[in-house]
């Protein structure tokens, strides 16, 4: 009750902490002792004056503190004497009001520090409170009830709400209730046996025990002291993590003889890398001990050449916490080398904490064996397949050589029979010729024999540079329809009167990019092809039109627009077996001495140069046509001219430098030369034309051949000719180029003469150089 009292009091005078209230209740204070002082004189005649003031003083320190009492003091004190103390004091009064004023002093400073004592101590128990009210741990203060001298029993006298949680079902507090009333089992005798060995020690204590709770099993670890009033202990129920450890114990028993039982090799390592256990596998492999093999001991038994790698490919995945895969070698407990993949993974504990790798091994030698073994027999195989590829290039090269071979035999048995023909007409004309020169007629009649057997040889040697691809072209853009009406009267007279020619030339059918003289070669070849191949009274149509292929559908042409000239006939047509060797060089159905084989094969090689395609359309009774498939060309095309056609000027006069290796050729060249009225100045090869150049007065023409020996070729020859002379014109003359210049004649700025010429097509050629000049 008293302590109830001293809280409510302090509270009060807590509440009215203010200065001024507190002046306020001493004044009220001081009022009411005045109050009682008027009463007790209506009551008695000589009434005391100062112990109601004792208590105003008392009660104004208690509530307001020190300065509050002071003034209470000070009040009383003035109005004793003002209201009864009238007058002169005199000794009893002056000693009277002394020992009121030293008294309350003494009061007042008394209280004041009660009050603060009190303020303190109910503050720290209001601090304690709190702590306690929020306190995970359970926290209670017992005192022991004695009987007879001996600790009979405890008493809670405390317990915080944690504490209050913990107690059994159906009590409704623990504070004031005996141990033995609460727990009246077996668990209340431990408790008492355990807080009477407390107290008798002193504590504090610490330790796990075991309560029954309302017939459910607690574990409750707990701690306690001896304070003056009893005992101070906190404690707090374990049993979660008492059966969370009792089950991670169960799990990992479990996880070891799962993981000693497992075939493989397994091993966990700490959070630092090091290795913390190894199963009954991996012990027995190694055959080392535990001990031996955890942290880095394990390493001992690992390959020396192989342990650097592992050891790497570990640490880079444990530094990104990422599974790894390792192979290595490891020593086995008889000594031999085995071959281990191991693959690690991190693992983590129930809050997501990294905590270290765990991984399995296992021995895969028969795998790393066989697949060397099988490496090695690819390996083996390789080299056979090599080898088998090296013989069987020499076999093809045998093979092609072979075929070069019999393609050389063919040639030599058409071509050469062609040229030994042409060979006999000229040199038994040139030879009858000596024999009777003065027979102009006879002359004449033999030279132009000579004439045409040689220009059939400039034929059939085009016609095997075609065949080859290796004759050069003088690409240029044709108006298609435009050169066939050209040459028209050409081919009308090579299908003669006993066959009919019908042209069909589209305008409108486009222009392409060829070179004239070829394409008209090969529209003759096809043109007599066909007559060979019609009877009397049949029909040769050639048919120029525009046309538009895709992909695949005339042979190797691409999809593009394209220009088609077809030639077709109504003779007999060909077989299937002959049509499909028709292009092939040498093949030919006439008989001995009517044709070489190079037809077809010619327009074939020249058609394609130009990026073109040749299909062939044609049943045994049904005729032949033979379709030239040529790319379109954007531009105008134009429609060439004859050269032979073209009027030729008077060269009279006229310095040539003639360059020529060939004596033959160089002696029939300065013959036409000098019955063109030409000066002429003859050079073996290029040096010696350019000491020519340095002794001789300047030149009108520089006539040499493309190649020459020397190490100066006719190019050269031209460009160091135009440098020092730039009046000077420049005419080349070739009877075939080869690789070296052939891409080069399509960019020179000078006209190129092909042989053999005759000196019709030299009067012409020198006539234009000297012209643009």
């Amino acid at each position: 009750m008293g302590q109830f009292l001293s809280r409510a009091t302090i509270r009060f005078a807590s509440s009215v902490d203010r200065p001024i209230l507190r002046f306020c209740l001493a004044g009220v204070a001081v009022g009411l002792a005045v109050a009682a002082r008027v009463g007790a004189a209506s009551l008695t005649d000589h009434p005391s004056n100062f112990p109601p003031f004792f208590v105003a003083v008392m009660l104004a320190a208690l509530v307001g503190g020190l300065w509050a009492g002071l003034a209470a003091m000070l009040a009383s004190a003035l109005i004793v004497r003002l209201l009864w103390m009238g007058g002169p004091l005199d000794t009893a009064q002056a000693a009277q009001l002394a020992t009121f004023a030293l008294s309350g002093g003494l009061i007042v400073l008394f209280v004041a520090a009660l009050r603060l004592a009190v303020r303190s101590g109910l503050a720290a128990e209001e601090r304690f409170r709190i702590a306690q009210d929020a306190s995970l741990d359970a926290f209670v203060i017992l005192e022991p009830l004695r009987r007879g001298g001996q600790i009979a029993d405890f008493r809670w006298t405390y317990a915080n709400p944690a504490a209050q949680a913990l107690r059994p079902r159906g009590v409704s507090s623990l504070i004031g209730r005996r141990v033995r009333d609460v727990f009246p089992d077996e668990t209340g005798q431990q408790m008492i046996e355990r807080l009477s060995r407390l107290l008798d020690e002193g504590g504090p204590d610490d330790l796990e025990v075991r309560r029954v709770i309302d017939g459910e099993e607690h574990w409750v670890r707990s701690s306690g002291v001896r304070i003056t009033e009893g005992l101070a202990v906190t404690f707090r129920d374990v049993t979660r993590e008492r059966r969370a450890q009792a089950a991670l114990r169960t799990s990992e028993e479990q996880f070891r003889g799962v993981a000693n039982a497992a075939p493989v090799m397994i091993w966990i390592s700490g959070a630092d890398g090091a290795c913390i256990w190894f199963n009954d596998a991996w012990l027995k492999f190694t055959g080392r001990a535990m001990d031996e093999e955890l942290g880095r001991g394990w390493a001992a038994g690992v390959h020396p050449d192989d342990l650097e790698a592992a050891e790497a490919e570990a640490a880079a995945a444990m530094a990104e916490r990422r599974a790894f895969r390792a192979a290595f070698r490891l020593r086995r407990a008889d000594g031999a080398w085995r071959w281990i993949s191991s693959a690690g993974a991190p693992r983590h504990d129930a809050y997501g904490q990294y905590q270290g790798y765990i991984g399995s091994c296992f021995d895969n030698t028969e795998v790393v064996e066989t697949t060397l073994e099988l490496e090695d027999r690819v390996a083996e195989r390789t080299a056979a397949l090599e080898a088998s590829i090296a013989e069987r290039a020499k076999t093809e090269a045998a093979l092609a050589q072979s075929q070069r071979l019999e393609t050389v035999g063919r040639l030599t048995g058409g071509v050469a029979h062609d040229f030994n023909n042409l060979l006999t007409v000229m040199v038994g004309g040139l030879d009858m010729i000596l024999k009777r020169p003065d027979d102009v007629a006879r002359v004449r009649r033999l030279g132009e024999a000579a004439l045409a057997a040689g220009q059939r040889g400039e034929r059939l040697t085009r016609q095997l540079l075609a065949f080859s691809r290796s004759q050069e072209l003088k690409l240029e853009v044709v108006d298609i329809a435009g050169l066939i009406l050209q040459v028209e009267p050409l081919v009308r007279r090579a299908v003669g009167d006993a066959k009919s020619l019908v042209v069909r030339a589209d305008g409108e059918a486009g222009s392409s990019r060829v070179d004239a003289a070829q394409f008209e070669a090969a529209l003759l070849n096809l043109v007599v092809n066909a007559v060979d191949a019609t009877p009397d009274h049949g029909t040769i149509t050639v048919e120029v039109s525009a046309e538009r292929l895709e992909d695949g559908q005339a042979g190797e042409a691409p999809a593009g627009d394209y220009v088609r000239v077809s030639v077709s006939d109504t003779g007999h047509g060909m077989s299937p077996e002959v049509l499909a060797r028709v292009f092939e060089p040498f093949f030919t159905t006439k008989e001995v001495g009517k044709g070489t084989g190079l037809g077809l094969a010619q327009v074939y090689g020249f058609v394609r140069q130009c990026g073109g395609a040749v299909t062939i359309d044609s049943q045994q009774g049904g005729g032949t046509t033979v379709s030239l498939h040529l790319p379109a060309a954007a531009g105008e095309g134009v429609a060439v001219e004859r050269a032979e056609d073209a009027p030729a000027a008077d060269l009279s006069g006229v310095r040539v430098l003639l360059v020529e290796d060939d004596p033959s050729v160089r002696a029939i060249t300065e013959g036409a030369l000098s019955e063109l009225g030409c000066v002429v100045v003859t050079a073996e090869h290029g040096r010696a034309a350019l000491a020519r150049l340095d002794a001789e007065a300047a030149f009108d023409v520089l006539l040499s051949d493309l190649v020459m020996p020397g190490g100066v070729s006719g190019v050269e020859l031209g460009r160091i000719v135009a440098e020092r002379s730039p009046r000077t014109a420049v005419l080349l003359t070739t009877g075939y180029a080869g690789d070296r210049l052939a891409a080069a004649l399509e960019d020179l700025p000078w006209p190129v003469l092909r042989k053999p010429f005759r000196i019709e097509q030299l009067h012409r050629a020198l006539a234009e150089a000297v012209n643009q000049k």
